[in-house]
């Protein structure tokens, strides 16, 4: 296995990237020449599919809900990270996320745990902190239910592909610099040349940020790089090398999590951070990868890529804890007894893809899209926790910091965690259309997968699975369509549970029915789909051994989503949607679990954002913009136990002189105190009393935005 990986990624490098550029391909021209006019009217909708989700075709033809949000409707809204980009796609939302580090670890789509790709390619394997920046965000897919087109290892309650930043058709020089709330301090720049018919073009985004937390102590800073080069052989055939970095400290510790009671949650100061501590040694986390893609075009209507990337995440985390291993939690007489905690991950995924896609008729009223491919995943974790020697005194009451370094930094034995994965999968996807106006979108996916190493005790075992899909679509005119789509899933999970057994794969059902529009020539997308989604074999965390999980039998998740996505007039934007998420599980093997709400989802989510433009001059724009984020009753791992919902509002004032501009959002103008993700167990820390594991969303706060385009 380790002499075949580097051959597999040495070879994909032989044979490196193209997309668009040719010249006999009338298609290709016309998606070119309308990628340039939209980006002049700076477009808050993409037309069609990504080109790394590999299918190809209008976003109104493919029979699933795919909300696809563009990197001008992120800078619009301010959004730096992931977490401020899930609020345009119904049915997104940020689960448990209590580390700093937590970026886009933790996503659920339709009550399911979603997984993150970046450019096609999974972007990190089953453990660690993933992070991400909008510096590096070309566009981001919130592709709803199965994508076996995708990857193998798609959820079924749906993933999110981040397209990262490539030259382009025009040449840009943008320099940018924000601050604001909580030291807030930023500069980026993004640099590129445009891509000519033959030779070389470049594209470079670098940012620098640091920001002090709301909570007491935390002070992170963030590096991200990203070049890449692309050199054109010839229309039609092109290579790109793409790097990525982007690394992450924190300063006075990592651990946002708080604990409290009925009598005491939100109601103390919103500061107070009793799992830091000014001398806890720095965290740190990374993502680091490199890209290698090549893409040939044949002729007209067929063409190859194949793409290869190695991608390592290694993450040291510092936190405090109370000696009964729960987070910072207190006595009845407010004090507690706090310990280190020092955590180490060291994750590591290889992808290898190659695919084709081409067109072709077989009959007067009968054409065809074909994909058709191979790819090849290998994941490794490496995870470590120790906690420390030495039990240092906190009273709530009378509290006092500043710990002595030597004794923090003294830890027990590790406790280490090993998971290695790889597995190999083909596929092929048609898309038939007959008459115009129907299509049929099938095909199918064979996972072979082949665990390497795992802690379990039980023996290893490989597994194979196929995965099929049966879409379908029927046209009403140019703008409207409706579908209904079957998709399976098959995903590999790594690990063991608390007895070593070895975890089965998770397998996924879903079914979608769905109706789509566009208005206003096309500037504008709405979308109202229903869903119903059975997964198999799912796993919850093990309540009864902290750190492990379990696998449960069954859960179905069933909803109603509406998207709008778009410009209703050239002045007026909007991003708004709804979801319905009934999630529950079906099947436990505690039988008292079943028929209760999945943990982390909520009820109901509403999201808006509107943005209204009033030319001043011929060139200056002023706009003011106003949002909304409203969550209802999130389910936790206690039955018919829920945390409160909440109304966020927002809002945004620009001013647009072309070449400049400068943009200030405020978040939070209420200055609501809610839970932006959490838990509510009983007896977990005190028997019999409710406990609450909760991240508190972040007061109001303010960012303001300047930026030259040369």
């Amino acid at each position: 296995m380790h002499k075949t990986l580097p051959a597999l990624i040495g070879l994909s490098a032989i044979s490196l990237y193209s997309y668009g550029q040719h010249n006999t391909d009338s298609l290709r021209k016309q998606r070119l020449r309308e990628v340039i006019v939209l980006d002049k009217k700076k477009t808050m909708k993409a037309d069609s599919m990504a080109a790394t989700l590999r299918l190809e075709g209008r976003l109104l033809e493919t029979p699933q809900n795919i909300i696809s949000v563009t990197s001008e409707l992120v800078r619009e809204q301010g959004g730096l990270e992931m977490k401020d980009i899930v609020r345009n796609a119904s049915g997104v939302k940020m689960g448990y996320n209590s580390s700093v580090f937590d970026a886009s670890t933790s996503i659920m789509v339709r009550g399911f745990g979603a997984i993150t790709y970046v450019n096609g390619m999974p972007q990190r394997s089953t453990m660690g902190a993933l992070i991400d920046d909008a510096a590096m965000i070309e566009r981001v897919d919130f592709v709803k239910g199965p994508a076996g087109f995708l990857l193998s290892s798609g959820e079924p309650g749906g993933s999110i592909n981040i397209t990262t930043k490539t030259p382009g058709p025009q040449r840009i020089r943008q320099i940018e610099a924000a601050g604001g709330s909580f030291g807030l301090l930023r500069v980026s720049a993004d640099v590129g040349a445009a891509v000519p018919a033959k030779g070389f073009s470049y594209r470079i985004n670098a940012a620098y940020q640091q920001q002090q937390s709301f909570q007491d102590f935390i002070k992170t800073r963030k590096y991200i790089a990203s070049p890449v080069l692309q050199y054109n052989f010839k229309p039609g055939t092109w290579l790109l090398a793409e790097y990525n970095l982007i690394r992450m400290t924190a300063d006075g510790g990592s651990s946002v999590t708080q604990t409290g009671t009925d009598a005491d949650v939100l109601q103390h100061r919103i500061g107070n951070n009793y799992a830091g501590d000014p001398n806890l040694p720095q965290s740190y986390t990374m993502s680091q990868s490199v890209r290698l893609m090549f893409s040939h075009r044949f002729n007209s209507r067929w063409k190859m890529t194949v793409q290869s990337k190695y991608t390592a995440t290694p993450s040291a985390a510092w936190s405090l804890l109370s000696d009964n291993y729960s987070p910072v939690n207190f006595d009845n007489t407010n004090i507690t007894k706090r310990m280190s905690q020092y955590s180490y991950v060291n994750g590591r995924v290889a992808a290898v893809q190659a695919y084709i896609n081409g067109t072709f008729n077989t009959g007067r009223s009968v054409s065809h899209q074909l994909v058709a491919g191979i790819d090849y995943n290998y994941s490794k974790d490496d995870f470590s926790v120790a906690y420390g020697q030495y039990k240092f005194a906190f009273d709530r009451n009378h509290p006092q910091y500043g710990l002595p370094k030597d004794s923090v930094q003294a830890l027990g034995k590790p406790r280490l965690i090993v998971r290695e994965n790889n597995w190999w999968s083909a596929f092929v996807y048609n898309t038939t259309r007959v008459h115009q106006n129907w299509l049929f979108n099938y095909g199918g996916r064979f996972t072979f997968n082949m665990p390497v190493t795992t802690n379990a005790k039980t023996p290893l075992r490989n597994e194979t699975a196929f995965s099929p899909r049966l879409g379908i679509t029927r046209l009403f005119g140019e703008n409207t369509s409706v579908y209904a789509v079957y998709d399976q899933s098959f995903i590999p999970q790594a690990g063991a549970d608390f007895a070593g057994n070895n975890f089965k794969p998770l397998r996924g059902n879903s079914f979608e029915v769905g109706a789509k529009r566009e208005w206003f020539q096309r500037k504008l997308i709405t979308t109202l789909a229903g869903y119903h989604i059975i997964k198999n074999n799912l796993l919850v965390s093990d309540l009864q051994h902290p750190g492990f999980s379990r696998q449960i039998g069954q859960a179905t998740s069933t909803g109603v989503e509406a998207d709008i996505i778009g410009r209703l007039s050239e002045r007026f934007t909007v991003s708004a949607n709804y979801a319905y998420t009934y999630a529950i599980t079906s099947k436990d093997t505690r039988p008292e679990n079943e028929g209760t709400r999945l943990a982390f989802t909520p009820e109901q989510m509403i999201n808006t954002w509107v943005q209204y433009a009033i030319p001043v001059t011929a060139k200056a724009r002023l706009s003011i913009s106003a949002g909304q984020s409203t969550v209802t009753r999130t389910a936790t791992y206690t039955p018919d136990v829920y945390l409160k919902g909440y109304t966020k509002l927002d809002a945004g004032v620009a001013w647009d002189a072309g070449r400049w501009y400068v943009r200030v959002i405020a978040d939070n103008l209420t200055n609501k105190r809610y839970f932006s993700s959490g838990d509510i167990l009983i007896g977990s820390i005190h028997e019999g009393v409710k406990s609450y594991y909760y991240i508190e969303g972040a007061p109001i706060s303010f960012k303001a935005f300047a930026g030259v385009r040369l």
